[in-house]
């Protein structure tokens, strides 16, 4: 579809300059897309993937550190429609946009996989925008699988953890194939109204994963708060796997 600019346009700064981006609200790139940008390292020449794109602000950032290609998978269409339509608003015309399940339609020998996916654990299917999951793995778990056979050997996949997705299942899953680091980390404060909105008990069901060692949360002056941190991982020749 079309995109027609009814909304106010937003402008990301970034240190290779600004990214503007025209989306509806639920599409628009928040504060996790802003702590990737300041954390990632791209070089010239590179060959990027981002599964699950959204609206394609950090594929356009890719572009603008001097990727060679990139590719951006979704499975949601409007998403990709807006992708599309960010990428000629910024002059990006070296990103290919895939309608598709993360790294599923995307060509091998990658230098690079960007990872910023829905993680929120919960006790039922709601929103594709954030659930993950009984544990809020799936999709983390599925994207490292897949980047280990994607990448080439030494290519590197940037993923955005959140304490609250079972962060060491998914850190031994990572570390399989990858050596692993973490980049940088930061609290996201929350509320209990926040996450029972999303879907009715959620906060509940977050504590008893928190009582299962599968949840991580704490609480401090400012309030509730979980880790929401970015892991560098480097493909390895002993772990690396072999497309089936």
């Amino acid at each position: 579809m079309a995109i027609t600019p009814l909304l106010p346009m937003t402008r990301t700064e970034t240190s290779h300059g600004a990214i503007f981006e025209n989306a509806p609200p639920h599409l628009l790139s928040d504060h996790a897309t802003r702590f990737m940008i300041s954390n990632l390292d791209l070089k010239n020449e590179m060959v990027v993937a981002e599964a699950g794109c959204g609206s394609g602000v950090l594929c356009i950032f890719a572009a603008k550190c001097g990727a060679s290609k990139v590719y951006g998978t979704d499975i949601d269409e409007d998403a990709l429609s807006c992708a599309r339509e960010n990428a000629k608003l910024n002059g990006a015309a070296n990103i290919e946009f895939i309608n598709g399940s993360l790294l599923e339609p995307v060509p091998g020998d990658l230098d690079a996989v960007i990872a910023l996916l829905p993680h929120k654990p919960a006790p039922r299917a709601f929103s594709v925008r954030y659930y993950g999951g009984s544990d809020g793995s799936d999709l983390l778990l599925a994207v490292i699988r897949q980047s280990a056979e994607k990448l080439k050997l030494g290519g590197r996949l940037y993923l955005y953890l959140n304490s609250i997705a079972n962060p060491a299942k998914v850190l031994d899953e990572f570390s399989r194939d990858f050596s692993v680091s973490m980049l940088a980390e930061k609290k996201r404060y929350f509320t209990v109204e926040e996450f029972d909105s999303l879907t009715p008990g959620m906060f509940d069901y977050l504590l008893a994963q928190k009582s299962k060692g599968e949840a991580e949360f704490h609480e401090d002056a400012q309030g509730l708060f979980f880790w929401a941190r970015i892991y560098s991982g480097v493909t390895c020749l002993s772990g690396k796997r072999k497309s089936k």
